[in-house]
């Protein structure tokens, strides 16, 4: 699908305090702190830098984005052309909104389900958006170029940080609570495998081929401008 009306999100560059302390903020601003594990990372330790998805999801660029860390309290990341943890570092790059509405959802899907694994978030955007097809590895992406796009992993019966194989691995229950806190948190789109049995509002939760694995949530670029 694709939605008519370009987006642009544009902040007033605002810190927030930070929990990871001024060390951690200057590294994130500067594209540092790629190696780094952050045990506690959170959304409130995201920087506010005025981040800009300029263009349409599957034509634009990202100004000013933020690179999400390998991991955190509530997440991992995933490399899917490798098919390793941690994902590399020039794949986790999105808007400071559209990270925070991220850690936002999983912290409280932590909270929620105690019992259950860190939620896998796999490619974002490239440091400054533009094209990530398939010379980037694996599939490629016809979107992922403006910061507002997020492939996140379904959570496994077997609480095991991988991607899953096939359908039968996921935890359903878990994962339809996962779409569900993201419609709730006013994702503009949730792209679900055909074979997932996940559901959602039609115009909101839709099935896609090659996401049987993932989910792909896209935010609104800034309020309820679409992209």
């Amino acid at each position: 699908p694709r939605p008519l009306v370009v987006g642009i999100c544009a902040l007033a560059a605002i810190p927030l305090g930070l929990r990871g302390g001024g060390a951690l903020a200057q590294s994130l601003s500067e594209g540092e702190g790629s190696s780094t594990q952050v045990s506690t990372y959170e959304a409130g330790d995201v920087q506010w830098r005025g981040s800009v998805a300029a263009g349409k999801p599957w034509r634009g660029a990202l100004f000013r984005g933020v690179q999400l860390p390998p991991e955190g309290t509530d997440f991992f990341t995933w490399d899917f052309p490798w098919r390793t943890v941690p994902n590399r570092p020039w794949r986790r790059w999105a808007t400071d909104r559209t990270i925070v509405a991220i850690l936002g959802v999983l912290a409280e899907y932590r909270a929620a389900h105690p019992e259950a694994g860190r939620i896998g978030i796999a490619d974002l955007s490239r440091p400054h958006g533009g094209d990530f097809g398939k010379r980037f590895g694996g599939l490629g992406h016809a979107s992922h170029q403006n910061g507002v796009d997020a492939d996140i992993l379904y959570p496994r019966l077997d609480l095991q940080e991988l991607a899953p194989t096939k359908p039968s691995r996921i935890n359903r229950p878990l994962a339809q609570d996962l779409v569900n806190r993201f419609v709730a948190a006013g994702a503009q789109y949730v792209f679900v495998g055909h074979r997932t049995g996940l559901s959602g509002p039609r115009k909101v939760v839709q099935r896609l081929a090659h996401h049987d694995d993932h989910m792909h949530v896209r935010f609104f670029a800034r309020g309820g401008a679409r992209n």
